[in-house]
C-alpha cells in the first residue's frame, strides 16, 4: 500500500507553495518522499520560511525556486518563465506533477467593483492556471510523461458567494476546465483534478470579520476551520498512483460544509 502513495523520483511545480494551503501541499508531497519541489515565490523571506517547514517533514527533498510576481508581470511571460525555468531546474529533466495553487481574492459589490481588481483576480486565479496547464500538459504529452495536474478550486466553484464575483467566475471556471481537460488527456496518461478548500486559516481569510468567522465555525459540521496541513493527505492522493482512476474530479476539503 505504501508504494501507491510514494512520490519517489517525482518532480513537481507548485505555484503559491510558500504559505497557506500551498505550504500544506508542499509538506504533504515531502512526506511522500518526492524528489524535488519547484516553488514559485515573491518574497525571499517567505521562501526561506517555507523551505524550513518543508524540511521539517523531510530534509532530503530538493527545493528549487522561481521568482515571479503574478500581478506585476504579463501572464504569458509568467507562464513561459515558469515552464522554461522548471524544466531547466528539474533534476530528472521532466515535470511529473503540476499544482496550480497561487491565487488572490478581492471583495466588492459587482456594481462598484474596480475593473482593474476584477481583472487581476481573473488573471491570477483563472488565466494563468489555464495557460500553465496547457503548456506543461503539452510537454507531458510530447515526452510521454505519466502526469498529474491539480488545481486549487473553492467552495465558490459550487456556490455563488457574495461580493466575490470574479473569484466565483475564476474558481467555477477552473472546475469546468478541469473536467474538460480531463476528457481530453486522461486517456493519454494525464490525470487532472481539483481540490476545493472550505474555510481555512490562511492569509486570505485573516481579514474576515470575527463575527462572520464565528458564524462560519458554527456551520461547519466538523466544528472547526481547516488548517493548511489538512491538505497534506489529499494532495499526496491526487499526485500519486493511489488516484490513477480518479480524474476530472473536484474534491471538497471543507469539514462537511457543502453537505449542509
Amino acid at each position: 500500500m505504501s508504494s501507491l502513495f510514494s512520490l519517489k523520483g517525482k518532480v513537481a511545480i507548485l505555484t503559491g507553495g510558500t504559505n497557506g494551503i500551498g505550504l500544506g501541499y508542499a509538506r504533504g508531497l515531502a512526506s511522500a518522499d518526492i524528489q524535488q519541489l519547484i516553488l514559485t515565490y515573491r518574497s525571499q523571506s517567505s521562501l526561506e520560511q517555507a523551505q524550513a517547514k518543508i524540511h521539517e517533514i523531510n530534509p532530503n527533498v530538493a527545493i528549487s525556486s522561481i521568482k515571479v510576481d503574478f500581478l506585476a508581470e504579463d501572464e504569458d511571460a509568467i507562464v513561459n518563465k515558469i515552464v522554461t525555468d522548471a524544466y531547466s531546474l528539474s533534476q530528472t529533466g521532466s515535470i511529473d506533477i503540476l499544482i496550480n495553487n497561487a491565487g488572490i481574492t478581492e471583495r466588492s459589490p459587482l456594481e462598484s467593483f474596480p475593473d482593474d481588481k476584477f481583472q487581476d483576480v481573473i488573471k491570477v486565479d483563472l488565466n494563468i492556471p489555464v495557460k500553465l496547464t496547457k503548456l506543461v500538459g503539452y510537454k507531458m504529452l510530447e515526452r510521454g510523461t505519466r502526469g498529474k495536474i491539480v488545481a486549487t478550486a473553492s467552495l465558490l466553484s459550487f456556490q455563488g458567494g457574495m461580493h466575490s464575483t470574479p473569484y466565483a467566475i475564476a474558481k467555477g471556471g477552473l472546475k469546468q476546465f478541469t473536467q474538460a481537460v480531463s476528457n481530453e488527456w486522461s486517456g493519454r496518461g494525464i490525470n487532472v483534478n481539483c481540490i476545493a478548500p472550505g474555510y481555512i486559516r490562511t492569509k486570505l481569510t485573516d481579514s474576515m470579520a470575527e463575527e462572520n468567522k464565528k458564524i462560519v465555525n458554527q456551520r461547519i459540521p466538523l466544528g472547526r476551520w481547516g488548517e493548511p496541513d489538512d491538505f497534506m493527505g489529499v494532495i499526496v492522493f491526487l499526485c500519486s498512483d493511489a488516484s490513477n482512476y480518479v480524474t476530472g474530479e473536484t474534491i471538497a476539503v471543507d469539514g462537511g460544509w457543502l453537505g449542509r
